[in-house]
């Protein structure tokens, strides 16, 4: 801890300039919140630019219904607001409720940027409706609660049907076998077409890519080097090997791949809830094919995966009434208001009785597959150490997919730095 905070120190001596520019508010963020009613003012600090009148609506609401407590969101852009977080924990400068990136959220605790509310959330039952992939991304690693998730999206495979059909499957894989079928059959190297398309580019990106094929194998971060950790990455591998994927995955964002599937270059792809809204937008003039999303495949010995994306919103160290906050913070998170936001702003609810109130994910099955996938998704993490983590494990993942390491070689080298660190601070 002392370590980190002079590092954090060093990067808030670094950073006077920044404060004295002060934060970078969007003009769109001026939206009606309510007229001051007389409560304890908490400050909301968020990154949101699309969703930002959504959540200003639910500021609104709350503001009007209660006199006690008054809350005002703010606009940072992320990457201001990540160092606004690093700066804080030692100037103390953060606000009452801070927004945050689901995966980063522990690194953050561990730097002391968030309050524990534990106990200001004992004997509040909606706790046991929260999904457990998000709601473990707001502990630390003895369980103790900084904040809740507000949103989630999870990851499923984007099948191009006109492709399998023409390679005769009538429906989408459901096993790894099925899918390893599927790819070797829709590939077209006349045509530049493979079977399969995703996100292997060396960051955080690829690393959210990745994960399901881990879990999904059987293995978890802890246990990456291990026979199911290996048969992961080897997994991958064998697309690469075989030509049912192309290498140029290793450069390629999330949006690189859906590209390539948008062009017909691809079979299937690795796809995130977002890419719906995608494609009932800027590409619906471009797909003109039936499509379907299937959850990512089953393995053989009968394990599932998904990951989950989203964020969360923590108390922040300092906050000048920590149960007026948890109390706004119980009011965003209820299952109405979670429905109501994650319906306009097209992300999964953290919750599963907030799905009993919208047909919005269940109607849709485009929807409805990423949401029954809520119920085996994984957090990435959450580690006060993801960063590292991550960089380990994509390290290893490109290494195999460039024919650099053989996955045993691979797995190895992930472990001798992930295994350190979860002996030190061991995962939820």
């Amino acid at each position: 801890m002392k370590k980190k905070l002079s590092m954090a120190m060093a990067v808030a001596m670094a950073m006077t300039t920044f404060l004295s520019a002060g934060m970078c508010v969007s003009a769109e963020d001026t939206a009606d919140i309510g007229e001051p009613n007389g409560g304890v003012e908490v400050e909301v600090w968020h990154y949101f630019e699309h969703e930002a009148a959504a959540l200003n609506a639910v500021c609104k609401e709350y503001n009007a219904m209660q006199s006690d407590i008054y809350v005002v969101p703010t606009f940072v852009s992320r990457e201001e607001l990540m160092k606004q977080y690093t700066i804080g924990a030692v100037s103390g400068e953060l606000p009452d409720i801070g927004m945050v990136d689901s995966p980063d959220m522990a690194s953050y605790i561990s730097l002391g940027v968030f309050e524990d509310i534990t106990s200001y959330l004992e004997g509040w039952e909606d706790l046991d409706q929260f999904y457990p992939g998000p709601l473990s991304s707001c502990m630390d690693p003895e369980g103790n609660l900084y904040g809740l998730p507000n949103n989630s999206n999870c990851l499923a495979i984007l099948c191009n049907m006109e492709l399998l059909k023409a390679a005769g499957f009538e429906e989408p894989p459901k096993t790894l076998d099925e899918f390893k079928a599927v790819c070797e059959a829709t590939t077209d190297p006349d045509n530049g077409v493979y079977g399969f398309a995703m996100c292997a580019i060396g960051n955080e990106e690829g690393t959210f890519q990745f994960i399901p094929w881990l879990y999904g194998a059987g293995a978890t971060v802890a246990s990456v080097n291990s026979e199911e950790g290996k048969a992961a990455f080897e997994t991958l591998g064998e697309l690469i090997s075989n030509g049912w994927m192309s290498k140029e995955v290793v450069n390629w964002g999330q949006g690189d791949a859906l590209n390539a599937w948008i062009a017909g270059k691809a079979a299937m792809l690795e796809s995130g809830t977002w890419q719906v809204a995608q494609l009932d937008g800027d590409y619906k003039d471009s797909v003109t094919w039936e499509y379907a999303f299937v959850p990512m495949p089953q393995s053989a010995n009968g394990a599932q995966a998904t990951v989950i994306g989203g964020e969360n919103f923590g108390v922040c160290a300092g906050a000048a009434d920590v149960e007026a906050c948890v109390d706004f913070l119980k009011y965003m998170q209820s299952a109405q208001c979670n429905a109501d936001w994650c319906e306009v702003a097209g992300k999964l609810p953290v919750r599963g009785d907030a799905v009993e109130l919208k047909d919005f994910w269940t109607a849709d099955e485009r929807y409805k597959v990423f949401n029954d996938s809520m119920e085996f998704a994984v957090a990435r993490g959450p580690h006060e150490s993801w960063p590292t983590i991550s960089e380990a494990l994509y390290t290893a993942e490109q290494a195999v997919l460039l024919g650099e390491k053989d996955a045993a070689t691979a797995v190895a080298d992930a472990a001798a730095v992930i295994d350190p660190i979860v002996a030190e601070v061991p995962l939820p």
